[in-house]
């Protein structure tokens, strides 16, 4: 058991490897393509939606990979194409070549979550999988936090070339982690998972059939759409645009947030071990119900918007202690057999579809000077997963009830 937890702790080790090394290339993206190369607003904008419909495309296949080939060979194979695919980021010099490069990571980014999932749930005890997740996630926002850090020492924005630094520097991460990862799961046994029960029939169409995960991913697509996906685009501007707050100001929410969020996952997951999944997904809503009613408390003009935002990107953080550490080890309970790393790809879809459409959806909402219209869809889609959340509790109970009167 001992030995495991060794190998676990090099598996999430390996797992924040690959965030630091892409947070020194995400913060600077966007002005890498404008500004540096020339390459103008446009194409930078559409290369995030490359990101996005590369791991859209590529997750029905990452969940068929995950589940009938050796889990650590895809994730090592996955993460070493991510080093090709930064490299290629780094040396695109046209529109076309850079999509490609984007769309490439993706992919590869999608195949890599599902299957490193796996592992995780492979060399952990179902009793602690919540905090296994909890220190993956914790591993992974320090990972991006010290990877930006980095990356602002190495770019140099006033030259086409100026950021390829920070790209050597994540594809040698990547790297990294792709050695940490085969060393840590090569020799797992998969003793457990229903990844390992052969059920041939068992495709996305049967995940798609059990009443449990459909709610799941309705859950997953709301919340998703009420937090990460406005993190990016949607939030920042109706912070600057619409509240008027300075820079500054909003770089020091996004560092609270983060430092929140890796100060206090542990203790949230240790408070609320015996708490149902289905009410922690029930319970970060309504906390991010709270969170829009506070960053919308400006527009009332009760002034210190900047204390509004730092204090609503604060409370995020709470919710999503709640949400992360559970979201993967459910999906995983309600999988059909030999059907693991399917249902994990399709929660990983769904949230990847919810932040490609969210950034649309605030934009033009804000365009067209609406912002209570903005904070309104917001708080109307954390309702919303209010209620598909407490239906998947009702239908989970029922499944598990049905599974005792089965087994009795």
């Amino acid at each position: 058991m001992r030995f495991a937890h060794r190998r676990l702790a090099v598996l999430l080790v390996g797992s924040s490897l690959g965030a630091v090394g892409w947070g020194a290339v995400l913060p600077f993206l966007y002005a890498d393509i404008a500004d540096a190369r020339h390459l103008g607003a446009s194409v930078a904008a559409v290369t995030f939606t490359a990101f996005a419909l590369g791991a859209l495309v590529a997750a029905p296949l990452a969940g068929r990979l995950a589940d009938r080939s050796r889990p650590v060979r895809v994730a090592t194979v996955a993460r070493l194409g991510m080093v090709l695919a930064i490299v290629a980021l780094a040396y695109a010099a046209t529109a076309l070549t850079l999509w490609a490069a984007a769309f490439a990571y993706g992919a590869a980014l999608a195949v890599v979550q599902p299957s490193t999932a796996v592992l995780v749930l492979e060399l952990t005890p179902a009793a602690r999988r919540r905090g296994a997740f909890a220190w993956q996630f914790i591993g992974q926002n320090l990972g991006l936090a010290v990877g930006g850090m980095v990356g602002g020492y190495l770019v140099d924005l006033t030259v086409p070339t100026g950021s390829r630094p920070a790209y050597a520097f994540a594809a040698v991460c990547s790297a990294a982690s792709a050695v940490l990862v085969a060393i840590a799961a090569s020799r797992t046994a998969r003793p457990a998972l229903a990844v390992d029960e052969p059920a041939p029939t068992t495709g996305y169409r049967g995940v798609l059939q059990v009443p449990a995960v459909r709610w799941l991913l309705a859950v997953t697509v709301l919340l998703t759409l009420a937090c990460y996906a406005q993190f990016d685009s949607g939030l920042p501007a109706y912070a600057l645009s619409v509240l008027d707050v300075a820079p500054t100001t909003l770089g020091t929410a996004v560092a609270v947030n983060t430092v929140l969020v890796a100060a206090l996952t542990a203790p949230v997951v240790r408070l609320t071990r015996t708490v149902a999944p289905a009410v922690l997904l029930a319970t970060c809503a309504v906390l991010w119900i709270g969170v829009w009613v506070v960053l919308a408390a400006p527009m009332l003009h009760l002034g210190a918007s900047g204390t509004f935002v730092v204090a609503g990107y604060g409370l995020f953080s709470v919710g999503e202690t709640m949400l992360a550490p559970v979201l993967t080890p459910l999906a995983a309970t309600l999988a059909p057999a030999g059907a693991t790393g399917r249902t994990l790809a399709a929660v990983t879809g769904a949230q990847t579809l919810a932040t490609a459409i969210g950034p649309g959806l605030s934009g033009l909402l804000l365009g067209l000077g609406l912002p209570l219209g903005f904070v309104a869809l917001q708080i109307l889609c954390c309702v919303l997963a209010i209620g598909c959340a407490l239906r998947l509790g009702r239908v989970d109970a029922a499944r598990h009830q049905q599974s005792l009167a089965l087994a009795a």
